[in-house]
């Protein structure tokens, strides 16, 4: 068998151009499918990696979180009991504070209405007391006592100081004095009482007498600007004030104490 040289030469352009040819339309676009099929592949085993990653993921968390169940079952139900038994102290300190608010009203009211009703049995027994007091007294015929508080009465303008007395008449001469009496005195009791006035103001007293049945007995001096009172009237009016004062006296003692 001859072989040719251009034969042999012409084939080999052949294959070359074959070559050429195959590398250029045909092998090129095989390998940037493949690359790209390779680039898919990875893509998706990347995709899938990271799937499978975050599936464990999610599972360790679901494992750690049935881990934790119990654990935080048991701090939900202690944060619920501790609760509970802060809003019952509470609800208890509430309860206690209203209950002793309750008991200081009540004892304050107690404390007032008792008060009260101590201060109108005072007065009730103040008041019973001077009434029978004046009507025993009644008895006793006030004749027989208005010249002692007639007395009485210019006495205590006697013991007045000498401005005390000049005051009393108020410059005017004579002095006009009104002698109020439970019963009227004699002639000689009221001059003797005018003549004592007199003497006790240093002018002239001008005196007119009036009866006033209510003071039970005794007299009362009526001058332009002071009274002097001399009675039964009056004294039984202090003595119920002084009880009185004495009986609230001795009650805020035994309040305080």
């Amino acid at each position: 068998m001859q072989i040719d040289g251009w034969t042999l030469l012409l084939q080999a352009v052949n294959f070359l151009i074959l070559v050429w040819l195959l590398r250029r339309f045909l092998y090129r676009p095989v390998l940037a499918v493949i690359a790209e099929r390779q680039a898919a592949t990875d893509r998706v085993r990347s995709e899938a990696e990271a799937a499978r990653r975050s599936a464990e993921a999610l599972r360790l968390g679901l494992e750690r979180q049935r881990a934790e169940l119990p654990a935080e079952h048991d701090r939900l139900i202690a944060a619920a009991r501790t609760a509970a038994e802060t809003e019952r102290a509470a609800l208890l300190d509430k309860a206690r504070t209203e209950a002793d608010r309750t008991r200081e009203d009540a004892r304050a009211r107690l404390a007032d209405e008792r008060a009260r009703a101590l201060e109108g049995l005072r007065r009730h027994a103040a008041t019973l007391g001077t009434e029978l007091a004046a009507r025993l007294l009644r008895e006793v015929p006030p004749s027989a006592l208005t010249r002692p508080f007639l007395d009485d009465a210019c006495a205590a303008v006697e013991a007045l100081a000498e401005p005390q007395r000049r005051a009393l008449g108020d410059g005017v001469d004579p002095v006009p004095v009104r002698l109020v009496a439970a019963t009227p005195p004699s002639d000689a009791e009221t001059a003797d009482a005018g003549d004592r006035l007199a003497r006790a103001l240093g002018r002239p007293a001008a005196l007119t007498v009036e009866t006033d049945p209510g003071l039970i007995a005794g007299v009362e001096l009526h001058f332009p600007h002071s009274v002097v009172r001399r009675s039964w009237k009056q004294a039984l009016a202090d003595a119920k004030e002084e009880v009185m004062r004495d009986d609230s006296a001795r009650t805020d003692a035994a309040a305080l104490t």
